[in-house]
């Protein structure tokens, strides 16, 4: 499966921290990232394995078999997903592809997705140093904190909407010490998957 890619790169300095930052802040830099996320796609194609996927999908919140079926458009002929299928379909082609572009291992990734009604748990958690591809793409040691969406039906107002809740969510987590990895994989007349990396702050 070739899948279009959209790669931003979000210092942590340009997000709201502080309790003088007012919501209109957190609005403001989830368009701006979100323009910057559609000016750009695509960045990157990647092929991903329908073996490797069914993989994937196992480390996701609800086992549903057959996941590069459920991507196919023919069978659902332009009916929207599911809430619960349309979340594993975005954490299983993350998961994917930290696996195909930074060689992380499934067993290494800590899914986190079932305790997320607690209200401050990302989907995941992966051990940067493990592997030095995603090392040396994030720039510094320390955890990435990964929350990842899937959506059938996209919008510009989607994807502002969702971001602005997952800066939130992440950055509990986050800030100031590790690193952020937020991605939306949506169809626009194909399946793309927009990616945001939170990188530390510039000295």
């Amino acid at each position: 499966m070739n899948l279009k890619i959209s790669w931003i790169s979000v210092p942590s300095e340009v997000l709201p921290h502080d309790n003088s930052d007012s919501e209109g802040d957190m609005d403001a830099v989830s368009s701006a990232i979100a323009d910057a996320l559609i000016q750009s796609m695509p960045s990157e194609i990647i092929d991903l394995d329908p073996v490797k996927l069914n993989i994937a999908s196992l480390l996701s919140s609800r086992l549903i078999e057959g996941i590069p079926l459920n991507l196919q458009e023919k069978r659902w002929g332009g009916k929207y997903y599911s809430g619960d299928l349309s979340a594993s379909l975005g954490e299983t082609m993350a998961f994917a592809l930290l696996e195909r572009k930074f060689d992380v291992k499934f067993v290494d990734v800590i899914p986190l997705r079932q305790v997320k009604y607690l209200g401050y748990s990302p989907d995941a958690i992966i051990e940067i140093e493990r592997y030095p591809k995603l090392l040396e793409f994030v720039g510094g040691k320390g955890l990435l904190i990964l929350n990842a969406r899937g959506s059938y039906k996209w919008s510009r107002s989607w994807l502002v909407r969702n971001l602005r809740r997952d800066l939130v969510q992440v950055e509990k987590m986050r800030y100031p010490d590790n690193f952020g990895l937020l991605t939306y994989f949506y169809r626009d007349n194909e399946w793309k998957m927009m990616v945001v990396t939170i990188k530390l702050e510039l000295h």
